[in-house]
């Protein structure tokens, strides 16, 4: 069993993985200058149903089985689409979706305290990242960009909080059934903590681009990173730095497909699965732009459904 720091560090992750590669444009687009105050409002309402899912006391063995997937493949897409967007933009796709499988799949036959280990290991550069990032990039910070405010309808207002607390809560189930004897205030301190950077790297992409620019780009994330300069000199440090959001899909992608086989005995279940996974994948990178985007558009409604289901069925009797 994972230990109350582990726990801690993991859903710091988990709650900025499912933003990384089309999170923030998305949650952008819908919500516009409003995007601090929805940010704000759907880390209240992401604690909220997270107090609620601490007190139901554990998900439902299928229903985390479906979370597992879903968070799976969208990490699988999201890794893929940055590595071969702004990375290794010569190398194939299928080739690069292959390698972050075998990566999970690798992670699926080590303990989840394994897992716990790689995220604290990895918290220095999150560290490094935040607080060496806002320091470079508070000189490019225009605050006229972040006006004027309410200029959205209100049901994107509403929309906007509800994609904010989905995307940042859904991957923080996969820990419920493990929490032991944590107190709510425990398991709730990773992801506000993960929320707060979120809302900080809403307020420099937004400060930086402004909401119209900021909505139609893939990943106004890491274009936020090619603005960091040291010194007034060292520059194009962004593919060093965009490792901390690697490092959020590979642990999150790593919890996910360990409870995924804890779950799934079956050998041949378990890689007919991460080969649909890997189909489902190329499919979508290699579709038309109209088609990524409307699964962009869209998937935030599978988030708040499965949040809904999970909190209304009966839990689990048994569970690891």
């Amino acid at each position: 069993m994972i230990n109350k720091r582990q726990y801690i560090l993991l859903s710091f992750f988990l709650t900025k993985a499912l933003f990384v590669g089309g999170g923030f444009s998305l949650i952008i687009g819908i919500s516009k200058n409003n995007l601090l105050i929805t940010a704000f409002l759907g880390m209240l309402l992401g604690y909220f149903l997270l107090y609620l899912f601490f007190r139901k006391g554990n998900i439902n063995k299928l229903l985390c089985i479906i979370i597992c997937l879903v968070v799976i493949s969208l990490n699988t897409l999201a890794d893929t689409t940055l590595t071969s967007t702004y990375l290794l933009y010569n190398t194939p796709t299928p080739f690069i979706l292959i390698i972050f499988l075998l990566v999970l799949i690798y992670g699926a036959s080590k303990d989840l305290k394994d897992i716990g280990r790689v995220s604290e290991i990895c918290i220095p550069c999150s560290i490094f990242v935040y607080l060496i990032g806002p320091i470079a990039l508070l000189s490019l910070v225009k605050l006229d960009n972040l006006l004027p405010l309410f200029n959205t309808t209100f049901i994107d207002f509403i929309k906007g909080i509800l994609v904010f607390a989905g995307t940042s809560l859904l991957p923080n189930l996969l820990l419920i059934n493990y929490k032991g004897d944590l107190k709510f205030k425990d398991i709730s301190k990773g992801y506000l903590l993960g929320c707060f950077v979120l809302i900080l790297v809403s307020f420099f992409i937004l400060s930086i681009y402004g909401s119209e620019f900021a909505s139609i780009v893939r990943f106004p994330e890491y274009l936020i990173l090619k603005k960091i300069e040291f010194l007034g000199y060292l520059s194009n440090v962004e593919n060093i730095l965009v490792m901390e959001w690697i490092i959020n899909l590979v642990i999150c992608g790593l919890l996910a497909i360990k409870i995924l086989r804890s779950y799934i005995n079956n050998t041949y279940l378990f890689s007919i699965l991460i080969l649909g996974i890997f189909l489902v994948g190329e499919f979508i990178l290699n579709s038309s732009y109209v088609n990524v985007l409307i699964v962009k558009n869209n998937f935030y409604y599978i988030f708040m459904i499965l949040l809904g289901i999970c909190l209304i069925t009966k839990k689990s009797k048994n569970h690891d």
